[in-house]
C-alpha cells in the first residue's frame, strides 16, 4: 500500500513532509521524491531530519503563516497559494504548499505545479491574444458605425440608402442590425440570422435577434431604462442561452442613429459572437473575474463582491466612476494610448483607496469602487477626494505629451439609498450620468431631488423640441451704439421661448437643456434663419444695420454649420456684411482648428467675426493673433464696477489698447451709468450695448427705435 501511495504521490508531483519541530521548521521526509524535491532540498539526504532555511525564502515565510495552524488545538490547513521558489542550482521552480494539522500530526505538503503554471502562461498569451483580437473588433465596429451614421444621416430624398446600407452591412464579418425608433428591424445581415439561429419546435415562433437582444439587455443592465430613456450609446457583454440549451456570450454595441430634434429615428446594433474567448478566459479561475487590461476584478467579479457586501449587511459607498469625453481621447491619440490611460488610472486609483474597499474595471472607460464602512457623505467626500486628486495631475502620451483628464463620479450609499443591487446600480448609474456633461471633475451624490431634477430636464426637453416644431421662440434685439456716432450700428439677436403656459422664458433657463440634449444644434439653426429674414427685413427699410448671433459649442464643431449658413443667406437674398458670428473664447482655445475653420470661411463671404464675453475664459492672447477676428466684447463683469475698482479700470485700459493694437474693435457689455459710458469713450473704447441704452427689445420695437434715431438726424 505504502509503495502504490507513493507512486501515486510521485505521479502528482507532490512530496509530504512532517514538521518535528514548528520552531525551527525542522521536517522529515514521509513520502514523494523526484528531481524537482532534489533540487530544491539539496540538504536532505538518507531520509534524516533537516531543517527548511534560508535557501529557500518563500517556503521559509510561509512556515511562520503555517505556526498558526499547526500550534491550534483544532485540526485545519492552510494553502500557501502558487510563487516561485529558485534552487541552488538557478532551477525555477513552481511551487504550492498546504499546511495540515491532523491530530497529533502536523504535515507539509508541496506541490510542483509546472504544468499548472506552464497552462496559465500559455492561457494569459492567449488572452493577451484576446485582447489584440478586441481592439481590432473595436476598430471594425468604430469604422461601420461612423460608415452606417454617414450613410443613414443624408437626406431621405436619396432613394438608394437602402440599397447602400444592406450592400455595406451584408459584407461585414458580424452581426449588424439596423432597426426603426421602436425597434422594428429594418434590415439585418446573414451573419445576424446565423448568429441568432435557434433550434425550436415547429409551432413556436424563434424571437428575431432585435427581440433577443433587447431581452438580454433588459434582464442583465441596471442601466437599461436609462439608456432608452436618454437615448445613450452602449456597448458591452451579454450572455445568452439559445435554445434548447447552447450558451453564447456576444459583445453588443448598441447605437442610437438622431436627427436634428435629438429624436432617435433608428437604431445601429452590432453584434459578434466571443463565446471562444470567454470559455477560453474561464479555464482559470482568476482570469475569468480579472479584467484583462488593468488587471482588476471584472464587472462579474465587482458584481459577485456587490452581492457579499450586501449580504453582510455592513455600509458602504458605491462608486461609478466613468471617464469624460473617453471616445474623443481615443480618436486623438489612439487606441494604445487609450489602453495606456486606462492601466495608469486604475493605478492611480487603487493606490489611494484602502485595502479593505474594493475597485474594479466595469466597462470600457467605466469603475466602480466601494467604499467599505461608510455610512455617511463627508467621509465618503474625502475618500472621493484623494481619487479626484490622484487623477488630476497629468498624463503623459508616447510622444511625452502631457495631458490632462475628467471624472464624472455617481455615488450611492447601502443601506440608506438602496437595498438591493439593481437598485445601488440604477443610481449610481444616474448620479455619474448627471454630472457627465460637464466636462469637468464631478461627483453626484444620489438624492430624491436629483432624480426629480432629472426628470425635470427630461420634461423641458420634450417641451423644447415640441417648441421647435411648434415654431414657439422669438428673437429680440439688443441695440449696439458706435461711440462716435452715438447711433445703433449692431443689434445682438436673443432668443426668447414663448411657452404656451408659462409665457416668456429667457435663454439661461433653458438653453443649457438645449446644450445638453443635442437640441442646440437645432435651436440654432433657427436662430440663423430667423436673423437672417431680419437682418434683410431691416436692409430692405434702408437701414445698414449689421445683426449679431451668438454659437454655441456644440454649433462650433458642427461640421455642417457653414454650409446651412451659407444656404440661409442665400435663400434670403440677405448681405452677408449685415451678418456677424459671436464666440465665446473657451470655444476658440478648446476647438482651435475646427473655429479658426469656420470663422476663415464666414470672414471670406463678408461677415464679420467677434469674441463674447472676453477675459471670462482662458484669454489666450496668441489665439487673438492667430484668429480671424473683428471684434472684441468685454464682458459686463468687468464694467459694472468701472467707476470704482482700479483692478477693472487697468484690465479694461490693457484690453482696448491691446485690441486696437491687433487691428480689432471693441465692444462694452452691461452699460448701464454715465459714468461707465464716460470712462469707455475716454479710453477709445468702439462701441456699447446695455440697459442704459436699451433692453432686448422686439423686432418691431428695434424697428421703431431705427426710425426715431433717423427722424432725430
Amino acid at each position: 500500500m505504502t509503495s502504490l501511495l507513493n507512486k501515486v504521490i510521485n505521479a502528482l508531483e507532490q512530496i509530504v513532509l512532517e514538521v518535528t519541530d514548528t520552531n525551527t521548521g525542522t521536517v522529515q521526509w514521509v513520502e514523494g521524491d523526484g528531481e524537482w524535491a532534489n533540487d530544491l532540498f539539496p540538504q536532505a539526504s538518507n531520509q534524516q531530519p533537516f531543517v527548511i532555511n534560508e535557501a529557500t525564502p518563500f517556503l521559509q515565510d510561509f512556515l511562520f503563516d503555517a505556526k498558526l495552524i499547526w500550534q491550534a488545538a483544532e485540526n485545519g490547513k492552510l494553502r500557501s497559494g502558487l510563487w516561485t521558489e529558485t534552487t541552488h542550482n538557478n532551477k525555477a521552480l513552481y511551487l504550492e504548499a498546504i499546511a495540515i494539522k491532523q491530530e497529533q500530526h502536523n504535515l507539509l505538503i508541496i506541490s510542483n505545479q509546472r504544468e499548472h503554471f506552464e497552462f496559465q502562461q500559455q492561457t494569459k498569451q492567449l488572452a493577451r491574444e484576446v485582447l489584440l483580437s478586441y481592439d481590432r473588433l473595436f476598430l471594425k465596429n468604430e469604422y461601420l458605425h461612423t460608415r452606417l451614421l454617414s450613410i443613414l444621416k443624408q437626406p431621405p430624398e436619396q432613394s438608394n440608402i437602402l440599397k447602400t446600407l444592406t450592400k455595406v452591412i451584408e459584407n461585414a464579418e458580424f452581426a449588424v442590425l439596423i432597426a426603426s425608433n421602436d425597434f422594428n428591424t429594418n434590415i439585418e445581415n446573414s451573419a445576424a440570422l446565423k448568429l441568432f439561429d435557434q433550434e425550436t419546435l415547429l409551432s413556436t415562433q424563434p424571437s428575431r435577434p432585435i427581440e433577443i437582444i433587447l431581452r438580454l439587455m433588459q434582464n442583465q443592465l441596471p442601466e437599461y431604462e436609462r439608456i432608452l430613456s436618454t437615448h445613450s450609446s452602449w456597448d458591452g457583454e451579454l450572455c445568452w442561452i439559445s435554445p434548447p440549451s447552447t450558451l453564447k456570450w456576444l459583445k453588443v454595441g448598441f447605437y442610437p442613429v438622431k436627427n436634428k430634434l435629438n429624436e432617435v429615428e433608428n437604431w445601429i446594433i452590432f453584434a459578434n459572437d466571443i463565446s471562444t474567448i470567454k470559455h477560453l478566459v474561464q479555464r482559470n479561475e482568476q482570469l475569468a473575474l480579472q479584467d484583462m487590461l488593468t488587471e482588476l476584478p471584472n464587472r462579474f467579479a465587482f458584481l459577485q463582491t456587490l452581492e457579499k457586501q450586501i449580504i453582510a449587511k455592513r455600509p458602504f459607498y458605491l462608486l461609478y466612476i466613468d471617464i469624460n469625453e473617453f471616445r474623443r481621447h481615443n480618436e486623438f491619440y489612439g487606441h494604445d494610448e487609450g489602453d495606456k490611460l486606462l492601466i495608469e488610472l486604475s493605478k492611480r486609483m487603487s493606490a489611494v483607496v484602502k485595502a479593505s474597499d474594493f475597485i474594479a474595471r466595469v466597462g470600457g472607460d467605466e469603475f466602480a469602487i466601494v467604499l467599505n464602512n461608510i455610512d455617511n457623505q463627508a467621509d465618503g467626500k474625502v475618500a472621493i477626494q484623494r481619487i479626484i486628486d490622484s487623477i488630476s495631475k497629468p498624463f503623459y502620451a508616447k510622444n511625452s505629451a502631457s495631458f490632462n483628464i475628467s471624472i464624472s463620479i455617481g455615488a450611492a450609499n447601502y443601506p440608506n439609498d438602496a437595498q438591493s443591487v439593481d437598485e445601488l446600480m440604477k443610481f449610481v448609474d444616474l448620479s455619474a450620468y448627471n454630472g457627465k456633461k460637464n466636462k469637468k471633475n464631478s461627483l453626484q451624490f444620489y438624492s430624491q431631488k436629483m432624480k426629480d431634477a432629472s426628470h425635470h430636464l427630461i420634461l423641458v426637453e420634450q417641451e423644447l423640441r415640441q417648441a421647435i416644431k411648434n415654431d414657439e421662440f422669438e428673437l429680440y434685439l439688443q441695440p449696439i451704439i458706435d461711440i462716435k456716432t452715438n447711433c445703433i450700428n449692431k443689434a445682438e439677436a436673443l432668443i426668447r421661448w414663448n411657452h404656451p403656459i408659462k409665457g416668456l422664458i429667457n435663454p439661461d433657463d433653458f438653453i443649457p437643456v438645449a446644450e445638453k440634449s443635442g437640441l442646440i444644434i437645432a435651436i440654432g439653426e433657427w436662430v440663423i434663419s430667423r436673423s437672417c429674414q431680419i437682418a434683410k427685413k431691416i436692409s430692405d427699410l434702408g437701414f445698414e444695420i449689421k445683426i449679431s448671433m451668438n454659437l454655441s459649442p456644440s454649433q462650433v464643431t458642427d461640421e455642417n454649420l457653414f454650409s446651412y449658413l451659407h444656404s440661409c443667406i442665400n435663400d434670403n437674398q440677405v448681405n452677408p456684411c449685415l451678418l456677424e458670428l459671436e464666440v465665446t473664447e473657451g470655444v476658440l482655445v478648446d476647438d482651435y482648428s475646427v473655429a479658426e475653420k469656420l470663422l476663415s470661411n464666414a470672414r471670406t463671404i463678408g461677415m464679420s467675426v467677434s469674441v463674447d464675453d472676453f477675459g471670462t475664459g482662458y484669454s489666450s492672447l496668441s489665439y487673438l493673433k492667430k484668429l480671424p477676428l473683428d471684434f472684441l466684447k468685454i464682458d459686463r463683469s468687468f464694467i459694472k464696477e468701472i467707476v470704482t475698482d482700479d483692478n477693472d479700470k487697468a484690465i479694461v485700459r490693457a484690453v482696448i489698447a491691446m485690441a486696437h493694437t491687433l487691428n480689432l474693435c471693441v465692444t462694452a457689455e452691461g452699460v448701464e451709468t454715465n459714468e461707465q459710458l464716460s470712462f469707455l469713450i475716454d479710453n477709445s473704447c468702439n462701441s456699447v450695448q446695455g440697459f442704459m441704452f436699451s433692453r432686448p427689445i422686439a423686432v418691431d420695437f428695434f424697428i421703431a427705435l431705427l426710425h426715431e434715431q433717423k427722424a432725430a438726424e
